[in-house]
């Protein structure tokens, strides 16, 4: 009966051991790299919905940001293009 006993402590042991590595070793790296990476995804998040905002503009005749709304003088054609 004594081997399985110090078999449990070993196994205890070793899960007190794992679980200290995580929380020290790889817990504050991954989250250093999951706060940078939902950073970055926020930042293109942020531009997606900029060209959405100005698609859906270009789109809207009565849109203030359409420079062919009614209160802005239409754009010079440029026959180059």
């Amino acid at each position: 009966m004594d081997n399985f006993e110090e078999i449990g402590r070993r196994i205890d042991a070793e899960m007190e051991r794992l679980r200290r590595y995580v929380d020290e070793e790889i817990a504050p790296e991954t989250e250093r790299r999951t706060a940078s990476f939902l950073r970055d995804v926020s930042g293109k998040l942020d531009q997606f919905a900029r060209k959405l905002e100005a698609r859906m503009a270009r789109r809207d005749p009565a849109s203030p940001e359409n420079p062919a709304s009614p209160g802005n003088p239409p754009a010079p054609q440029n026959p180059q293009s």
